[in-house]
């Protein structure tokens, strides 16, 4: 969402009452799509807008006019892409920014030539990869940041340069793993921040040792979920926080006790369904 305009992005080639490839952006109110129209040639995994650009990653190709691979920097009004061109050398499942940094995850070896593994932090002026350099051993599906801390979420089991189960924390200078280990024993596929607390999704039955189905609340601090707990019965894909309000998407058909298939809502000081 920025301003009234709702990007969206995934596999579809009709949205809004329009034919658009993947990439749409929508008014907030009615729904329609605008005119704004990069038609991506593939599926469009993830987008982040930061002012004018609107910065998309997935498995396409070519997108705004321009052969891209699998990372594009969008004009937010015209939809053509910018010259901004890091090339990835597969998917982009994740993108994230923090400053003059965009931060990407996916299932890559390799960025604008460099070698990166699955997860990269790119200048945003040159698409050139920083000497920030993880190495994930695993693909990469959801990142975050926050304050000093990058978080990152996926398949692997080894990340700056620490053992760490499918979630970690990255330092943003060194791209070490910190101690924070919630040691998750599946694929973590969502993570959200609100405050001290880490909101985490994907298909996984315990972290740090505790039970916790699909979706959990993390404690930033001790990386020990909190009393909260939604117990959704399959898979959470993604978490986004709005204020006070949790909403969380997946092939879940029930969280708690409420029958919630796809989409859940939850409000509140601890964000009770």
């Amino acid at each position: 969402l920025s301003g009234s305009t709702v990007y969206a992005g995934g596999a579809f080639t009709n949205i809004g009452g329009q034919p658009r490839r993947s990439i749409a952006a929508l008014e907030a109110s009615t729904g329609a799509a605008t005119a704004w129209d990069p038609d991506a040639n593939s599926t469009v995994s993830t987008l982040v807008v930061s002012g004018l650009t609107v910065y998309a990653g997935g498995w396409f190709t070519n997108i705004g006019g321009q052969v891209r691979h699998y990372v594009a920097a969008l004009d937010a009004s015209t939809g053509l892409a910018t010259d901004w061109d890091p090339s990835a050398g597969s998917k982009v499942n994740t993108l994230a920014l923090d400053g003059t940094t965009v931060y990407a995850g996916g299932f890559f070896t390799s960025i604008k030539g460099v070698p990166r593994g699955y997860i990269a932090a790119i200048d945003a002026s040159t698409g050139f990869p920083s000497d920030w350099d993880p190495g994930a051993n695993g693909n990469v599906y959801t990142l975050a940041v926050s304050g000093t801390t990058v978080y990152a979420g996926g398949m692997f089991t080894n990340i700056g340069g620490n053992d760490r189960n499918h979630i970690a924390a990255l330092d943003p200078s060194t791209g070490q793993a910190t101690g924070w280990d919630p040691n998750a024993d599946g694929a973590v596929y969502a993570l959200a921040i609100s405050g001290s607390t880490v909101y985490v999704g994907g298909l996984f039955n315990y972290i740090a040792g505790v039970p916790r189905n699909n979706m959990v609340a993390v404690d930033a601090v001790t990386c020990f979920p909190t009393s909260w707990d939604p117990n959704a019965d399959s898979t959470v894909y993604a978490l986004a926080v709005e204020s006070n309000r949790l909403y969380a998407g997946g092939s879940f058909q029930r969280s708690g006790s409420a029958s919630q298939p796809y989409l859940a809502q939850f409000d509140g000081p601890t964000l009770v369904e």
